[in-house]
């Protein structure tokens, strides 16, 4: 009987000694240590919604140069490739969760300060809005319509005056023809005299008045036109400066000097690309 009543005894000091510990375990070891992974999981959710946010503008960004839509200003896919490689870089990585409470709690202290993105995702945005506008300049002089170069000509005061070749009156005889013009409109620069311009009307005085827009059905029938027209620079038949955007070959007057038909090429151009 005395051996029993130790026995419970012992038993019940040791159930004490269990419960004690268990509870000393939890405040000091089980409870920190809880609270220290909590803690650093709210950190890590914030940088971690900073970087999806960061991933998803970057994704945006390559979905336009994985699409190969062709673009007016090619120099915006390095640009986009280059803004998108250093937004990667400046992406903050994170590492598996330590496993010690002291390590949790100084690397929950290190993150505690979250990555700040706003410049780089105001470069990205804008670089998007550049890329996808890009993309819709070169649709708008994808093969415009006769009344669409017309409507964006008369947008320039340097011109006077706008007029479209019939296939009757078309001095090259290519109107519509294959590898010819779909369309080709001739105008009148109010930096040009033209009375001392041969000719009789706009179309009969050509480039030679001003300028002109041709218009092919793709890009390769518009360069082969331009390097044609390049075989004559710099020779008594040149016929003044060409450049292609799109599929539309912008021209301009030999009779104007180097300066006006760079400044009126570009003023044409920003013409034809404007987004409504």
């Amino acid at each position: 009987m005395k051996n029993k009543k130790v026995l419970i005894i012992l038993i019940v000091v040791l159930v004490i000694l269990l419960i004690t510990g268990g509870i000393f375990g939890y405040i000091k070891i089980i409870k920190p240590y809880n609270i220290a992974v909590e803690n650093y999981k709210d950190v890590v959710k914030v940088i971690e919604e900073k970087n999806n946010e960061l991933d998803g503008k970057i994704k945006k960004i390559q979905d336009l140069i994985d699409s190969n839509e062709k673009v007016l200003n090619e120099s915006i896919i390095e640009t986009a490739k280059d803004v998108n490689k250093r937004a990667g870089a400046s992406k903050l990585v994170l590492d598996k969760m330590p496993k010690k409470t002291k390590e949790i709690i100084s690397k929950t202290e290190e993150l505690s300060i979250p990555p700040d993105y706003t410049e780089i995702y105001k470069e990205l945005d804008e670089t998007y809005n550049a890329y996808d506008t890009s993309i819709k300049q070169y649709k708008q002089l994808t093969n415009p319509s006769e009344d669409f170069v017309i409507q964006r000509l008369r947008m320039i005061d340097e011109i006077a005056d706008v007029r479209a070749v019939t296939e009757d009156n078309d001095p090259n005889g290519n109107l519509n023809k294959p590898g010819g013009y779909t369309a080709t409109v001739y105008f009148e620069s109010k930096n040009i005299n033209q009375n001392e311009v041969y000719g009789t009307d706009l179309i009969d005085k050509g480039t030679d008045a001003g300028g002109s827009i041709e218009v092919y059905a793709n890009e390769e029938d518009a360069k082969k036109r331009e390097e044609y027209l390049a075989t004559f620079d710099g020779s008594i038949l040149a016929s003044g400066s060409h450049r292609v955007v799109g599929t539309v070959l912008v021209r301009t007057s030999n009779e104007l000097t180097a300066t006006q038909q760079k400044d009126l090429e570009e003023k044409i151009i920003n013409a034809l690309s404007q987004l409504e």
